[in-house]
């Protein structure tokens, strides 16, 4: 009887060790639940088929080896790291991050599903390319872009309600758009309190932004000539490369500054030619503005003596003159189906903030030559004319790869500028390319805008804006 009581002793000391043993051996956590998993994982993980190595409190089934804490899915790759979500992702994908069938070799923090391999950080979309770089927006875009890039909601930035300030004078505002910001309030840093402040030429403006981005930054409401997207003097423009060039047009001309499948922008120039000289001097005195359904023309009225007390901007909506009040918000707006189109002053006279949202904003000022710029630079101006113009800076959003036009194409992913850096006057050509028959025109050889506006039917109803040429 002793030697069988002896017996059990031993075979349950040998069961022990053996249990011992294994849990060394297999390294496996506490409170693991699934079957046919792997060797040292962590604890409190959940799910069968799992490989070596995992972390703690993940669920799911058939991922890989060496994952990290917190990942929730099924039949993820190796070596992902902490908090990602979704199921059938790549190997060696950061942390935090959201979707599903996505590649191998992204960063932390991306949103979305479909994407391809070696992604950046923070980025938010679907059924993107491979290489693309931080904190982009959007969803069915290429291979090898940059950073940065938004591809938003064309109500989303501007779409909230204005609250009542607080006792410091900061405005705020709640925003509506779904997304990031969504029922967020935002306020205005101190040292831009006002969306609209009086003096613009000496304060900067709070720019709300409720995409994505969520934030409020101070921004001069005025055109910078020096800037990325200018548009001033005798032609000079500074592109979406920042390479500074000159394209002279000629007296009379329409040129395409920008076309693109959603959007066209059209210059009408101005100019005059003295005596011995081969070429025009040129300016730009209208924009013409064509999008969706709609045509928006901003113009600088023709003006022999110049007064900066006196308005010499003319603004049209699909032909119909509009006055932008000078009292209140000083704003005009309209709000379509598709977008909203916001045109706001930025002084008493003579200077506008455009608004069309989700493809473009300019800052718009209207000035004349001086006569000491007349005589300095030579250019004959008549005495009965001003030449008053237009200075322009735009800032788009959705652009295409494929953008087009004077201005448009040096947005291009890639896009490398043929003028000559370091001269002093590089020049930029493609007058024929990018040269319209008319203001209102959407045809040229490169032109590449689809949707039909009512430019045609107002161009010659009402004549256009050709009173002021």
């Amino acid at each position: 009887m002793a030697k069988i009581r002896v017996s059990y002793v031993l075979v349950a000391l040998f069961v022990v060790l053996i249990s011992v043993e294994a849990s060394i051996v297999f390294g496996q956590g506490n409170g693991n639940e699934g079957s046919g998993n792997g060797n040292a994982n962590g604890d409190g993980n959940k799910g069968s088929g799992n490989g070596n190595a995992n972390g703690n409190g993940n669920t799911g089934s058939g991922n890989g080896n060496a994952n990290g804490n917190g990942n929730t899915g099924s039949g993820n790759g190796n070596a992902n790291g902490n908090g990602n979500t979704g199921s059938g992702n790549g190997n060696a994908n950061g942390n935090g991050n959201t979707g599903s069938g996505n590649g191998s070799g992204n960063g932390n923090g991306n949103t979305g599903s479909g994407n391809g391999n070696g992604n950046g950080n923070g980025n938010t979309g679907s059924g993107n390319g491979n290489g693309n770089g931080n904190g982009n927006t959007g969803s069915g875009n290429g291979n090898g872009n940059g950073n940065g890039n938004v591809h938003v909601n064309s109500k989303d930035i501007t779409n909230y309600d204005v609250l009542p300030p607080l006792s410091s004078g900061q405005e705020q505002c709640q925003c509506k758009a779904y997304t990031a910001c969504y029922y967020k309030t935002l306020v205005c840093p101190a040292e831009c309190p006002h969306r609209k402040p009086k003096k613009n030429k000496k304060q900067k403006g709070c720019f709300v932004n409720c995409s994505n981005k969520c934030e409020v930054t101070c921004k001069y409401r005025k055109a910078n000539c020096n800037g990325y997207g200018s548009l001033c003097y005798d032609p000079r423009f500074v592109g979406g490369d920042g390479v500074m060039f000159y394209f002279h047009g000629a007296k009379g001309g329409n040129f395409a500054i920008v076309s693109d499948e959603n959007l066209q922008i059209n210059a009408h120039f101005i100019g005059t030619r003295p005596v011995g000289r081969t070429r025009d001097f040129t300016w730009v005195q209208a924009l013409s503005i064509m999008f969706d359904t709609h045509t928006l023309v901003i113009a600088a009225k023709r003006v022999s003596k110049w007064d900066d007390k006196v308005d010499a901007l003319m603004v049209r909506w699909d032909g119909e003159d509009i006055n932008i009040p000078t009292d209140g918000e000083a704003e005009w707006r309209t709000k379509g189906e598709d977008r909203e189109v916001i045109i706001e002053r930025t002084e008493d006279t003579n200077n506008l903030r455009v608004t069309v949202a989700g493809l473009a904003e300019m800052d718009i000022k209207v000035r004349p030559i001086g006569e000491e710029e007349n005589r300095v630079h030579k250019y004959q101006i008549p005495a009965d004319d001003t030449f008053t113009h237009l200075e322009t800076q735009f800032r788009f959003s959705n652009l295409s790869d494929l953008v087009e036009g004077v201005l448009g194409k040096t947005y291009r992913p890639g896009y490398i500028s043929p003028v000559k850096v370091g001269v002093p006057m590089p020049m930029m050509g493609g007058e024929d390319k990018y040269q319209t028959p008319s203001l209102f025109s959407t045809l040229c050889k490169v032109c590449r805008f689809q949707t039909a506006t009512q430019s045609d039917q107002f161009a010659i109803t009402s004549g256009g804006v050709a009173q002021f040429f």
